[in-house]
């Protein structure tokens, strides 16, 4: 029998009832029935404005299952209007393979098995599968069939171990052989789990959510993992010289910035800089304000790409006497900045203006903070880092973007 659209909605609501039941669980003590009504398949079925035609064929549909003896019809009473289409609990194995699905219990033993699969794993694989497992002995659906489930935790564990600077489509046609399936098809049910994910294992801090779109917010994560939706840049300014290895050299001026583009960055052989310190700037605005003697500046963008940190690295290597520090915003976002540039590039960087001081002042500046800052500071205090002003930022109810600083160092 092939099944009209009609018919494949009231069987598969029909099975997905009677396998939601204590009847399949064989737990229930009293017998139970099992129906749909019209109105779920066409929700103007009992309308006095009903297109009569699409009454007519629901009917018909409804009436061919009866004569198969899948379903039994019970009328309203004293007319030939359907109330109630009934399961025929006998014909549910032979309804199973007309509609073509398996029986709940053996997807529930699939579905256990791939992820299972999963569990000697480390990282966002395991945590991923942990997750649904969990999902699957309480009762729950899946998130996604088990041939997604396999894609997206391919693609997320492709993203964390990327290795290479990738642009998006890039990486679409690694994975998919087309440019533009990850953005139209993944990018966000990867970011949203991968950012689950750094936020469950307490990583959060590594990455940008201060943002105001989701697609923004997942620009900003791949960034971390050296993937970009267009080609990177690392802003400059100062009194530095950068050696290429085809024997080029950029001579960069203190009053004025320059953006050196990954494919650039890939040729350097040596950084040089004649300054005494160099600082990091979490804004563009602040980046191009701000000035200092003896001090160069590289602007992060926040949460850095790994085309910042590498530069950091480049200038490291080649100028060990000098000193670093990053300005950012007086917020505990600003400070899990602070700390991803340490712990990605083992440089020691010192905060710059972000001190009690300058919050104390610039107090009338402050926004209060969100439910997300307040967990955040709670886990940087956590882990020992700046303690005190993470505390007046929660006692105060303050946080401070840096701009009001910038603006008034000049």
């Amino acid at each position: 029998m092939k099944l009209s659209s009609n018919q494949k909605k009231i069987l598969e609501k029909l099975i997905t009832k009677f396998e939601n039941s204590k009847t399949y669980e064989k737990s229930n003590k009293l017998k139970q029935s099992f129906y749909v009504k019209p109105s779920e398949i066409f929700k103007n079925y009992y309308s006095d404005f009903a297109d009569m035609d699409e009454v007519s064929d629901l009917e018909n549909d409804t009436y061919e299952l009866q004569s198969e003896g899948y379903v039994e019809i019970k009328y309203k009473k004293h007319s030939s209007v359907i109330d109630k289409i009934y399961l025929n609990v006998s014909k549910v194995d032979q309804i199973r393979s007309v509609i073509g699905i398996k029986e709940k219990n053996e997807v529930k033993t699939e579905e256990l098995r791939f992820f299972e699969g999963y569990m000697e794993n480390d990282g966002f694989s395991r945590w991923y599968s942990s997750q649904e497992i969990e999902r699957i002995r309480g009762g729950k659906k899946i998130r996604y069939s088990i041939p997604e489930s396999k894609i997206i935790i391919d693609l997320i564990d492709r993203i964390i171990g990327n290795k290479d600077e990738l642009l998006e489509r890039e990486l679409s046609i690694i994975t998919f052989g087309n440019s533009k399936t990850f953005e139209k098809s993944y990018r966000r049910k990867a970011c949203r789990l991968l950012s689950d994910y750094l936020e469950a294992t307490d990583q959060m801090s590594n990455y940008n959510i201060a943002v105001n779109s989701d697609t923004e917010r997942d620009h900003l994560l791949l960034e971390r993992y050296g993937i970009y939706q267009n080609p990177a840049y690392v802003y400059i300014k100062g009194n530095i010289k950068i050696k290429y290895s085809d024997d080029r050299i950029i001579d960069v001026l203190k009053d004025s910035s320059i953006a050196i583009s990954i494919s650039l960055m890939n040729q350097i052989n040596e950084v040089v800089v004649t300054d005494k310190n160099i600082v990091t700037v979490e804004n563009l605005t602040s980046f191009h304000r701000i000035e200092d003697e003896n001090t160069s500046f590289v602007y992060t963008g926040g949460y850095s790409g790994r085309t910042v940190k590498r530069f950091l690295q480049y200038i490291n290597h080649n100028n060990s006497d000098k000193s670093f520090y990053h300005f950012g915003d007086l917020d505990p976002d600003g400070f899990c900045i602070l700390d991803n540039l340490i712990d990605a590039t083992g440089i020691d960087i010192k905060p710059l203006h972000m001190d009690m001081e300058n919050l104390i002042k610039y107090k009338s500046y402050a926004k209060p903070l969100s439910e997300r800052d307040v967990k955040l500071a709670r886990s940087l205090i956590r882990k020992g880092h700046n303690i005190d002003i993470l505390k007046y930022m929660i006692e105060e109810n303050i946080k401070l973007e840096q701009e009001i600083i910038t603006y008034n160092l000049n």
